[in-house]
């Protein structure tokens, strides 16, 4: 039996953060890039998918507030809502990583706090977009 569009999402996610992993125990930039370049990815399949459906996605009125905030921004003007906001996460990951100090604490912190949350954010849109991926039938 072939994995059905949740499941291989699900695999990548796996490999990504298993990429992930061993990046924090051996940094380098080729790893670093292979887990970028994988959840953008990962992001823009996911709009492809919701873009190209003919059901109407849960959040789609939510998404398309949130791509009219970020019209004027010229950096991500032409990808969709997965791929704006996971390069948002993206980017407050690397600010935030950069910014405090290196311990085992990091995470602890506000600011640390503060980029947890937005993960988990948008973690629950891509949980809520899975679900309607197997609803629908993809």
């Amino acid at each position: 039996m072939d994995p059905d569009t949740v499941q291989l999402f699900q695999l990548e996610t796996i490999s990504s953060l298993l990429a992930f992993g061993e990046l924090l125990d051996k940094p380098g930039v080729d790893e670093a890039e292979r887990v970028v370049e994988s959840s953008a990815g990962l992001a823009n399949y996911l709009d492809d998918l919701v873009e190209g459906s003919f059901y109407s996605h849960p959040s789609e009125e939510a998404h398309r507030q949130y791509l009219a905030d970020r019209a004027g921004r010229a950096d991500r003007a032409s990808e969709g809502c997965f791929g704006s906001r996971n390069f948002a996460v993206e980017s407050a990951c690397h600010g935030v990583l950069r910014a405090l100090p290196d311990s085992a604490g990091r995470l602890d912190s506000s600011t640390g706090r503060e980029l947890l949350a937005l993960c988990e954010d948008f973690g629950e849109e891509l949980v809520t977009t899975m679900r309607w991926l197997r609803t629908t039938g993809h």
